[in-house]
């Protein structure tokens, strides 16, 4: 809401050529990114602690909706892609050099850390985490078509299911891309109107509920005593076709189908206990990149050098301790120095790259 001017004492600017008031910030949505980020942290750190049973369950319920999530905050904020086209211009500055910068420290982590010979021809492959750069770049690209469609979701929903057939072989990013795209074009197709349903205290209280029920529940599930096979991580992942996770066509789908209405049940209990409020960690919200890219080189890291495979971390205490200092990065990588610090690699001045905009600049 614009705030009211007084009588100028000259003619005033006609409203066409007035520069548009800055846009307010949503709470809610800095809120939800900062603490799915915490969770991208903690189920990468958890991934090494497989042989705790509270901890994979822990680690599964968090997989079953945690990046659907934040593929779907990704698409709501892809929206304007679909009438302004203008706004294509900032992916090469924002996605495209970024990735391109930490592709290399990634995969010169491989080199220095592991020792394994250079290759130019998978250098710049997606490793880890870098696959989501990728996706966004083409789900942001595939924005304008969605607007056409009659039902857009459901087509969406139709081509994840599909797509589970096709042998993506040893890169998994497509797979994933394909798999995840649902959430991308529900949160580029959902009307704000929509998200209010979840600010009621109804609705936050069944969202705690389903959400404290998760862990122990897959917990019960993955103990055997309910008699059903363990939860195919595959599924979670988004990583791997029917075949290659050893499913008929008809199964992979039933699978995927299971997985993308979990995904909406978790991810849907997740936003509604989501403070609306400003809160101390709001701002860290508008750092998530941050946070996502650089925890990655922290764990591999760790991992790389053996740390995170040490038995004393693999005790109760040290689970907690390790948990501890998952949340703790996650905190320290959302601060004000650190990007200071890290953003010409994150945030690079690259406009550069770009023609100039008739009468607009760079």
């Amino acid at each position: 809401m614009t705030s009211p001017r007084l009588a100028p004492a000259v003619p005033a600017v006609p409203a066409a050529s007035a520069p548009p008031a800055a846009k307010k910030r949503d709470a809610y949505f800095d809120n939800a990114k900062f603490v799915t980020a915490v969770l991208v942290v903690l189920g990468h750190v958890w991934a090494e602690f497989g042989d705790s049973h509270a901890v994979d369950a822990a680690y599964k319920a968090v997989y079953a909706f945690h990046m659907p999530v934040f593929v779907f905050i990704t698409g709501y904020f892809s929206r304007s892609l679909m009438r302004n086209p203008q706004k294509f211009r900032t992916m090469l500055p924002t996605l495209v050099v970024p990735y391109l910068i930490f592709i290399v420290l990634y995969r010169g982590q491989i080199v220095l850390l592991l020792g394994k010979p250079f290759d130019l021809n998978e250098f710049l492959m997606p490793h880890f985490l870098m696959w989501f750069l990728v996706a966004m770049v083409c789900w942001r690209l595939s924005a304008p078509l969605w607007d056409h469609l009659r039902h857009p979701v459901a087509v969406a929903v139709v081509g994840s299911l599909l797509s589970g057939m096709w042998i993506f072989g040893e890169e998994p990013t497509m797979s994933r891309m394909a798999g995840l795209l649902p959430f991308f074009v529900l949160g580029l197709m959902i009307e704000p109107e929509r998200l209010q349903a979840l600010r009621r205290p109804a609705a936050r209280w069944a969202g705690a509920a389903v959400l404290v029920a998760a862990v122990p529940a897959i917990y019960v599930w993955e103990s055997g005593l309910l008699g059903v096979p363990g939860i195919n991580m595959d599924l979670l992942w988004w990583n791997s076709s029917y075949r290659d996770m050893g499913y008929s066509a008809l199964v992979g789908m039933s699978g995927r189908a299971a997985a993308l209405l979990l995904a909406v049940i978790l991810g849907t209990a997740f936003l509604a206990v989501i403070p609306r409020r400003h809160t101390w960690f709001t701002e860290m919200g508008t750092r998530t990149m941050y946070v996502y890219l650089l925890h990655g080189l922290v764990v591999k890291t760790f991992d790389y050098t053996g740390v995170l495979a040490e038995p004393v971390l693999h005790t109760p205490l040290g689970i907690v301790g390790v948990t501890l200092a998952a949340v703790a990065l996650a905190l320290l990588l959302s601060t004000g120095a650190v990007q200071r610090l890290t953003r010409p690699a994150i945030e690079p001045k690259a406009r550069w790259l770009l023609k100039p905009q008739h009468g607009r600049g760079t």
